[in-house]
């Protein structure tokens, strides 16, 4: 697990999400929660025209920005537990954050499943769709104004 820039550097077996539940959080915007940038290339850009021969280069690609999917809802967790007010609006865009990733997760499941080059292009595809639904979602979260 990587650690974000905006904590303390962890060793990747030191517990993160325990010890960024415990952590006091300071404000800032979304635009300042950046993860450190050690990606190696794989953006969606990069890997959403690989084809049926290049299948463990997507899923390796897709699982690492799911992984990123996570660390951005990991901030946004944080960010509601020390909410006290208008909380009714945020809960209800949150949880379009949590039906996003998890039909991401459901798809990313179902890519080893796929045997033939035409079933790929769909499930490329039906995955793409997922991920960019819940980057969507993540970015309304971040552009919510909160108190």
């Amino acid at each position: 697990m990587r650690t974000l820039s905006l904590f303390r550097r962890l060793p990747a077996t030191a517990g993160l999400s325990l010890v960024l539940l415990s952590t006091p959080w300071l404000p800032c915007s979304a635009a300042t929660v950046v993860a450190a940038d050690d990606s190696g290339g794989k953006t969606w850009v990069s890997i959403e025209n690989d084809g049926y021969e290049q299948r463990a280069h997507f899923i390796s690609g897709i699982q690492y920005l799911s992984g990123r999917l996570d660390e951005q809802i990991m901030v946004l967790k944080a960010k509601r537990s020390g909410m006290v007010n208008d909380t009714k609006d945020w809960d209800m865009a949150m949880k379009e954050v949590d039906d996003s990733r998890a039909l991401l997760s459901s798809r990313i499941r179902d890519l080893p499943k796929v045997t033939t080059p035409e079933a790929w292009v769909d499930a490329r595809e039906k995955t793409g769709s997922a991920w960019k639904r819940s980057q969507q979602s993540v970015d309304k979260m971040n552009q919510t104004i909160t108190s």
